[in-house]
């Protein structure tokens, strides 16, 4: 069941809404990969090399805080994915499990829309495991925050767990300067 209020969609357990815009201040580095390691998906090594011009960098925040306080707890992540293929965010708990899917598309006007699914899996007292899940469609501009509450929001908005989403355009690092080139750009225009 959703229900507007003050701009944002909520739903009944979990809820998915968009925030003020954040812009991505760096470019992203790009992980090493081990020989012979497996790549997964969410890795920019997954994003075929064809593609990579299309590739977004999703930033995840998931935090546990009452409202105006510090987070007692805070994990970060960065996924990758590219327009039309789904990522996903997984977080585990000694009682609960949260799947959160995401899968842009582009549009016409120059943003995105994100079909997102949240899962959450959670032990109940003497109810035993429950499960809730929600899908919405939302629109964004690249860099808007979207913010996911799995065990939706208090009426004071405050809330057990809070996970931010940032999906942006993937800023490929700039090549860094060989030793070599360093040196004969320093003998060109002295010291």
């Amino acid at each position: 069941m959703k229900r507007a209020c003050n701009g944002f969609a909520i739903l009944t357990v979990a809820a998915f809404a968009v925030a003020s815009p954040f812009a991505q201040e760096a470019a992203l580095p790009v992980p090493p990969v081990a020989p012979g390691s497996v790549v997964g998906a969410g890795s920019l090594e997954a994003i075929p090399a064809a593609l990579i011009s299309e590739a977004l960098a999703v930033s995840i925040v998931a935090s546990v805080s009452k409202p105006d306080e510090e987070p007692s707890w805070e994990a970060r992540d960065v996924k990758y994915t590219i327009p039309g293929t789904a990522v996903s965010v997984k977080m585990l708990g000694s009682d609960v499990a949260i799947v959160i899917t995401l899968t842009p598309y582009k549009t016409k006007d120059g943003g995105l829309l994100i079909v997102a699914q949240g899962q959450v899996w959670y032990h109940d007292g003497e109810q035993g495991l429950r499960y809730q899940t929600t899908v919405d469609t939302l629109s964004v501009r690249f860099g808007e925050t979207v913010l996911f509450y799995p065990f939706g929001t208090k009426p004071d908005g405050g809330s057990p767990l809070r996970v931010e989403l940032i999906m942006d355009r993937y800023v490929p690092p700039e090549p860094e300067e060989s030793a070599e080139e360093a040196v004969a750009e320093q003998d060109k225009t002295g010291p």
